[in-house]
């Protein structure tokens, strides 16, 4: 029972292998953009060595495509910081050799930023104090009578001495 739907796509219904169900999920993957698939998982996997460690933080690639005026590639990044934006736009020609020294030849041409919000999760971040820096912040809070003074200097001294 195969129906046809109106762009006629065939659509199947009942029992199918794996493997037909596998190869209907990654057609448009692997016909369309395979090469821009191979470049993006590259660049993403290399992200840190082309915009250094403390940008690569801040923004990851998100799309490669066909630029049609320079009949090249264009990447957009996705920025989750608008120094870090600014930064990656002033040296975007940088980054362009950057790509090109790791696949050979210039794979892309041209480079769009572009701001999008990123929730950070600040518990993982935090580390914990060993014991006995614990214990030496007790002891000196411990002679504070006012309980929010203490709390807010013992979450003061967390943060000096996580950092």
């Amino acid at each position: 029972m195969t129906p046809k739907n109106s762009n006629n796509k065939q659509q199947k219904f009942g029992l199918q292998t794996i493997d037909n169900k596998i190869s209907s999920l990654l057609k448009p993957i692997l016909n369309n953009s395979k090469k821009e698939y191979i470049l993006i998982n590259n660049l993403v996997k290399n992200w840190s060595q082309i915009v250094g460690e403390k940008s690569a933080k801040f923004c990851m690639p998100k799309i490669v495509n066909h630029d049609k005026k320079t009949s090249g590639l264009k990447l957009t990044i996705a920025v989750f910081n608008p120094s870090t934006g600014f930064f990656l736009e002033q040296n975007s020609e940088i980054i362009i050799e950057r790509i090109a020294m790791l696949y050979g030849f210039k794979a892309v041409n041209k480079i769009i930023i572009k701001q999008e919000p990123k929730e950070i999760n600040f518990a993982d971040n935090a580390k914990i104090l060993s014991p006995e820096i614990n214990k030496k912040i007790d002891n000196i809070l411990d002679c504070i009578a006012n309980k929010d003074l203490s709390a807010t200097l013992k979450n003061l001294a967390t943060e000096i001495f996580n950092k």
